[in-house]
C-alpha cells in the first residue's frame, strides 16, 4: 500500500505557535486598553483643570465687578452730610447703608463668624450663624462653616441725572422715556452731588410725558424702612428734608437705587460624579433670594488692606488683616481674596482636583482721606 502524504499547505498550527500568537495578541490588546485608559484618564485631568480654572476665573469676575464699584453713589459726600429719611437706624437698614461701603465676616475653625451673623438678620432674610433663609425661611441656605461672608454696597447702574433742580423738600424729577423711569415704588434710592446725599423710599411715581416724579411720602408711624416726618440730623431731629446744608441738588445730580450684595459658600444645588453636591459661591443682591453663581468653590477667605494713615490724601496700604480687626470700614481701600477652588467631579476615583487662587481688588471709591 502506498502512503497518503498531506500538502504542507494543509498543515495547522502547532501547539508553540499558537501560544506564541496568543501571546502577542494579548500582549497587543493590553496595550491598546492601556492606551485608551491613560488617554481617558488625561482627558478627565485635563477636564477638570479646566473647569477648575473656569470656575476660579468666573468667581472671581463676579466678587470683582461688585467690589471695585463698591461705595459708589455718585460724586459721594462726607457721610455726616448723608440724609437718611428712613425711619430705622443704619444698622436696622443693613440692605441700605451707604455710609459703609465693605464689610466682612471672618469665618472662625470653630464654626463661628466674627464679628457674629447676627447682624444680618431682618424679616425677609434672616442670616443667622449657619443659616441663610430668604423669603421669610421658606427657602435656607446652610453657609459654610469657616468660610469668610464678604458684604458690598453700591448704587446699581444706571443712574439717572436729575430733569430739573431739587430743592431740599421737594421730589426728584427723572427722565421717563416710553414712561419708563426704571425706577419702581418700593425702591431706597439715593441722590447725590460732591457736597451732600440723600437716602429715601419711593412711595409713588407720577409719570407725565417722557419724566417721572419721585414721590417720598413720609409717615409718624411704620416700619423701619418707611420715610420719617422727623429725622436726626448733626444738630439734632429736625423735620424731613433731603439736605442738612439747606442746598437744593442742580441737575448734575444724580438718582441710583441702593443695592447691597452678599457673596458667601453654601452647599450648590447640583450633584458630581458620585453623588456629593458641591460647595458653591452664592449671591444676595438686595433684598431677593441668593443665586448660586458658580459651583467647586469650596471656601473664600478675605483680607482687608487698610491705610493707615489716613488725611494724607494718597492710598497707603498698610497692613491687610481680617475683618475683624479693622478699625475703621473707611480705611479699607483694597481686598484679598483667596478661593479654593475644585474641578467638581472625582478624578481617579479619589479626590476633586483643588487649588487656591488670589487676587487683590483695588477699591476705586475708597476715600482714605475722611
Amino acid at each position: 500500500m502506498s502512503t497518503i502524504r498531506t500538502p504542507h499547505s494543509a498543515r495547522g498550527f502547532s501547539i508553540i505557535e499558537l501560544m506564541i500568537a496568543l501571546t502577542l495578541g494579548t500582549v497587543v490588546i493590553l496595550g491598546i486598553v492601556q492606551l485608551f485608559t491613560a488617554n481617558d484618564r488625561t482627558y478627565s485631568l485635563l477636564n477638570a483643570q479646566s473647569r477648575l480654572q473656569e470656575s476660579g476665573r468666573f468667581a472671581f469676575d463676579f466678587i470683582k465687578e461688585q467690589t471695585r464699584s463698591s461705595g459708589f453713589y455718585g460724586c459721594g459726600p462726607e457721610r455726616e452730610n448723608v440724609v437718611k429719611q428712613l425711619r430705622g437706624t443704619w444698622p436696622m437698614l443693613y440692605e441700605f447703608d451707604v455710609t459703609t461701603p465693605v464689610l466682612g465676616y471672618d469665618g472662625k475653625a470653630d464654626g463661628t463668624w466674627s464679628p457674629s451673623l447676627s447682624a444680618l438678620r431682618r424679616t425677609e432674610g434672616a442670616l443667622s450663624t449657619n443659616t441663610y433663609a430668604p423669603g421669610k425661611g421658606v427657602d435656607t441656605t446652610v453657609i459654610q462653616r469657616g468660610t469668610d461672608v464678604l458684604v458690598v454696597r453700591r448704587v446699581r447702574a444706571p443712574e439717572a441725572p436729575l430733569r430739573q433742580v431739587l430743592q431740599p423738600l421737594g421730589d426728584p424729577v427723572v427722565a421717563a422715556p416710553g414712561g419708563n423711569s426704571g425706577f419702581a415704588t418700593g425702591d431706597v434710592v439715593v441722590v447725590a452731588d460732591c457736597q451732600q446725599a440723600a437716602v429715601f423710599r419711593v412711595t409713588g411715581l407720577v409719570v407725565a410725558g417722557n419724566q417721572a416724579t419721585m414721590l417720598h411720602g413720609t409717615s409718624a408711624l411704620g416700619d423701619p424702612y418707611e420715610n420719617a416726618t422727623v429725622i436726626d440730623s448733626p444738630t439734632g431731629p429736625i423735620p424731613a428734608t433731603l439736605s442738612f446744608l439747606g442746598r437744593s441738588y442742580a441737575e448734575d445730580a444724580t438718582l441710583g437705587v441702593v443695592e447691597t450684595t452678599i457673596f458667601f459658600i453654601a452647599p450648590g444645588a447640583g450633584v458630581n460624579n458620585r453623588g456629593a453636591a458641591p460647595l458653591s459661591l452664592w449671591r444676595r443682591a438686595g433684598t431677593t433670594a441668593p443665586v448660586e453663581l458658580v459651583s467647586g468653590i469650596d471656601d473664600m477667605q478675605v483680607l482687608a488692606g487698610i491705610d493707615t494713615t489716613l488725611g494724607d490724601n494718597q492710598t497707603n496700604i498698610g497692613r491687610y488683616v481680617p475683618f475683624d480687626l479693622v478699625p475703621d470700614p473707611l480705611q479699607i481701600v483694597a481686598l484679598r481674596v483667596t478661593l479654593t477652588v475644585s474641578s467638581v467631579d472625582v478624578v481617579e476615583n479619589s479626590a476633586p482636583l483643588r487649588r487656591t487662587m488670589s487676587e487683590t481688588i483695588l477699591l476705586r471709591n475708597a476715600r482714605p482721606s475722611v
